[in-house]
């Protein structure tokens, strides 16, 4: 028989082994074959949980079991037997170490009851002795602090050439937009021909930075610049091999990649590829690939068209956010990014600098996974000619260079930073004095100190976008608008253009299609909008029914004279508000087949190119009388053109013209028998990007939801609002800045009704409950709109009532004389929405007293993102439960008190919670 000494060395041995090795080195297949009593630990007298302490025959004896570790349904057992002696029960020895394989046993998991609530583990396979701690905890995040915590500056608040330089607005790519902002349905420069947005014909290679980006990636969404026709000055394609005489000129194709420059100045044989009588060979045409990294095939072939593909790389070359809803717009606005707000489109690590302030420089990451501590950041002077690059120069003599210290969640900011100083690290970063041009992640590496651990450069989904610019200012905590959204008010006016064609009439148009713009006109919402109205074909003497838009003349300007002169609607319903009845009054007059009194002839014919020459003269001249106004074209049609010019390549150029000499914008909506490729034509070069398209059997709703869409793009009495996890529905300013004169704060109203007409200022939102836009009150709409350069500020509140949360609860292990407890195994169940988080510590002490100085032992993180953690059960599968026997160590395994802390950290707008929790020991009998 072992000696006692012998036995205890076995029981310590087998705890160690069980829990901190595994199962990886035990014999899976055994099993004890008498097996444990399922119950009959009893307890006796002045038993705790279940460990016999007498009374008993002397003599008896009976066996016993510690659980060592679970696994799935894996078990690791130390079996012996205790016997009694002098009336009392004694160790459990003469054991060994075996396995068991067992189904999942009913009842374990997450516990109920009260806090620290202690009851047996009843259906432990193995271990008599052992405890828990059950709590259905209930806990959340919901702590009454604020969510963000980092201090920044805001965009308000800097210097006007700061703010210009960093937000180059329209933006046409995503390096237009700095200070942690992106841009936001990009602009495409006039040279283009169409929208890079939408699909469509081949685009000049050089139209706009954003387009030259994606050509070089793809060359059959593009046109080269090489040869004449082409665009360049190449006397023939860079494509093509010749013989003497066939050279090229350096810079011929210099508004492209430059290729042929490239190719020449190599030198050697290839500087023959440039000079006088000499040819332009095969090898020439080799290193276009070689040297320029164009594909040739791709170049030379007609076949191709800036496709949806080429479309959709405005979002991954250039970091670019498309409108994909017709109409089409292109405000080419930098969006701030709102704390919690994460690019969906972004499967990894997405970094800004947000505004610095004082010393602080708020990093940010708006991609999907977490990015990690140590990212380096580095600052230059101003003008250092580095900004915005994504691989500015090292070797800058006034570069400093830091370092965060934490990671970054999906959707927030640290101010987290360290430098070297030469001999240790410290917090903040050196040298942030004057004025600063701020990058982090730069691609290339210093070769200076870094910390302990660092990774280096972090792929990330852009680095368009990862510059700031310091000046000092004022630091606060973030604002969930962003910063605060600045509209300045332009009074939006429309000219429509409505086809009273015969075919109107004979396919059952235009009753639905009268039906809806009367919907349309009826809107409160619409106050203040300018709206004039034409009819086109029609025959008239002038006058009230203006000078007529015919089928026969083809003359524009009676089509620029329109029926119903601009006027503004109003809140009040007709005939209250004359404008809207005198627009409906309209229909009834221009009937398709009616003649009536001072109309003459009928409606056929369909007049499009002076009828859209015309409205585009009218607006023209509106434009130039009030150049604080906005003036754009609606187009209402439901066929091809008949009679005039009839080509596409007419009508798309005065639609460009007006677009691009004066900012006219021309909309088209399309009813059933239109020719879709004729308006989407007219569409986009009229800056819209393509035609709205009606369906026949929800003609009338169809029509009202297209003017809605298109008033809603000009209209800046209606601000889009954010997903209410991201902002406090609660905690909204809007303050109104008129042109002249002190700022006022707007009240909030309950709702349109609440506004009374065009009685009560103030705003109020779409839906109270789940609000998707902020709408101004009609008499603060209009006063806005009739004063050129007032403005809206609108700032939204952070999510309040929440904040980080951290919990601690002192467990103590119970155990009989003779006994002592060993901490075993941790479970959880969580819910963390969005990024949330929930951190579980554990320390221990011989006393409750010690715990405060003790040491933290890490446990187990729960979220939702990247991995779902949110719950982990006793019953498993591995890593559950959580072995804290091992994440102790000895001797904190091993301690009477167990103090347990739980970390709740909200993170975009989610809020999290913890459910349940379960804490198990066992009381093993001690030396």
């Amino acid at each position: 028989m072992r000696s006692r000494a012998e036995r205890m060395s076995l029981v310590r041995a087998g705890l160690l082994v069980g829990l901190v090795g595994g199962l990886g080195a035990l014999p899976i297949g055994c099993s004890d074959d008498a097996g444990l009593d399922a119950a009959g630990f009893d307890g006796g007298n002045g038993g705790v949980g279940g460990v016999a302490t007498g009374p008993c025959e002397t003599g008896d004896s009976r066996k016993c079991g510690i659980k060592l570790a679970q696994h799935d349904d894996i078990v690791t057992c130390y079996v012996g037997t205790q016997s009694c002696t002098a009336g009392k029960w004694g160790e459990c020895t003469d054991g060994s170490q075996i396995t068991k394989s067992v189904a999942a046993p009913p009842g374990i998991g997450p516990g109920s009851g009260s806090m620290n609530f202690l009851g047996n583990c009843a259906n432990n396979p193995c271990d008599p002795y052992c405890q828990n701690y059950n709590n259905d905890a209930g806990y959340s995040a919901d702590g009454g602090s604020p969510i963000y915590t980092w201090q920044g500056g805001q965009i308000s608040g800097l210097p006007n050439g700061l703010k210009n330089k960093g937000l180059i607005e329209p933006c046409t790519d995503g390096a237009d937009c700095q200070f942690n902002t992106y841009c936001w349905h990009p602009k495409t420069n006039a040279a283009c021909g169409h929208s890079k947005c939408v699909a469509g014909a081949k685009l000049p290679w050089d139209c706009d930075k954003c387009v030259k980006q994606i050509c070089k990636g793809n060359q059959t969404c593009c046109i080269y610049p090489d040869t004449a026709a082409r665009g360049g000055s190449c006397a023939h394609s860079i494509c093509q091999a010749g013989g003497v005489g066939s050279e090229l000129a350096k810079g011929c194709d210099s508004a492209g990649e430059d290729c042929v420059q490239q190719i020449c100045d190599k030198g050697g044989a290839f500087a023959d590829c440039c000079k006088n009588n000499k040819a332009w060979t095969a090898a020439c045409v080799a290193e276009v690939s070689a040297t320029c990294g164009l594909n040739c095939a791709q170049i030379d072939t007609a076949v191709g068209s800036w496709t949806a593909a080429c479309a959709g790389s405005v979002a991954t070359a250039c970091d670019a956010v498309c409108d994909t809803v017709p109409p089409i717009t292109e405000e080419g606005k930098c969006k701030e990014w709102i704390p919690g707000e994460t690019d969906p489109s972004c499967a990894g690590v997405d970094l800004t600098v947000d505004v610095p302030c004082s010393n602080n420089i708020p990093v940010c990451n708006h991609g999907t996974v977490a990015a990690p501590a140590g990212i380096r950041l580095v600052h230059y002077p101003a003008n250092s000619n580095q900004y915005p690059k994504c691989d500015p120069s090292q070797t800058h003599p006034n570069m400093y260079e830091c370092f965060t210290t934490q990671p970054i969640p999906p959707g927030e900011c640290t101010t987290a930073l360290q430098y070297w100083d030469g001999a240790a690290w410290k917090s903040g970063c050196d040298q942030l004095v004057g004025n600063r041009e701020i990058m982090i992640n730069p691609q290339t590496q210093s070769g200076k100190t870094t910390p302990g651990g660092y990774a280096g450069y972090v792929n990330e989904c852009s680095c368009k976008d990862n510059w700031s610019l310091y000046s000092g200012g004022t630091c606060g905590l973030p604002v969930c608008g962003g910063d605060t959204q600045i509209a300045t008010f332009k009074k939006i006016n429309y000219y429509v253009m409505f086809d009273r064609s015969g075919s109107m009439e004979d396919n059952g148009l235009w009753a639905p299609a009268v039906a809806g713009m009367t919907a349309f006109y009826g809107l409160a919402a619409n106050a203040g909008l300018g709206i004039a109205q034409e009819f086109y074909p029609m025959l008239g003497p002038g006058g009230a029914y203006g000078d007529g838009c015919a089928a026969g003349n083809c003359n524009a300007p009676p089509c620029g004279n329109p029926m119903i002169p601009l006027g503004l609607l109003t809140a009040a319903a007709a005939p209250t508000d004359t404008h809207e009845k005198a627009l409906i009054d309209s229909f009834a007059l221009t009937f398709p087949s009616s003649v009536p009194a001072g109309i003459k002839g009928s409606g056929y014919g369909t007049p499009t190119h002076p009828a859209l020459d015309g409205a585009l003269q009218w607006a023209t001249a509106q434009t130039i009388l009030k150049p604080t106004e906005q003036f754009d074209v609606i187009l209402i049609t439901d066929g091809a053109p008949v009679n005039c010019d009839t080509s596409t390549a007419g009508v798309v150029a005065l639609a460009s013209a007006a677009f691009n000499t004066t900012g006219i914008r021309t909309y088209t909506i399309g009813l059933p028998g239109a020719s879709t490729a004729y308006l989407n034509a007219i569409a986009a070069a009229g800056g819209t990007g393509t035609s709205i398209t009606v369906a026949f059997a929800t003609m009338a709703a169809d029509i009202q939801a297209a003017l809605l869409a298109i008033s809603g793009n000009g209209v800046t009495c209606a601000s889009d609002l954010p997903s209410t996890s991201l902002f406090d529905i609660g905690n909204v300013t809007v303050k109104y800045t008129p042109s002249s004169g002190p700022a006022v704060n707007l009240p909030k109203r309950a709702d349109l009704a609440a506004c009374n007409g065009n009685v009560n200022a103030g705003w109020y939102y779409d839906n109270n409950a789940a609000p998707t836009k902020l709408l101004l009150c009609p008499k603060s709409c209009i006063t806005a709109q009739n004063d050129a350069g007032s403005k809206i500020d609108i700032a939204l509140g952070c999510p309040t009532g929440a904040g980080p949360v951290t919990v601690t609860l002192d467990h103590q292990g119970q155990c009989p004389p003779g006994s002592k407890p060993v901490w075993n195994f941790f479970s959880y169940d969580t819910t963390t929405p969005n990024t949330s988080t929930v951190t579980f510590r554990v320390r221990t002490a011989d006393t409750q007293a010690g715990l405060s100085s003790a040491g933290w032992h890490n446990l187990a993180v729960a979220q939702s993102v990247p991995t779902d953690t949110q719950v982990c059960p006793l019953t498993g599968p591995a890593p559950c439960p959580i072995d804290a026997f091992a994440a102790l160590g000895f001797p904190d395994q091993k301690r009477a008190w167990a103090q347990l802390e739980m970390a709740l950290v909200p993170g975009g707008g989610g809020i999290p919670t913890v459910n349940t929790f379960n804490l198990t020991y066992s009381c093993p009998p001690s030396e």
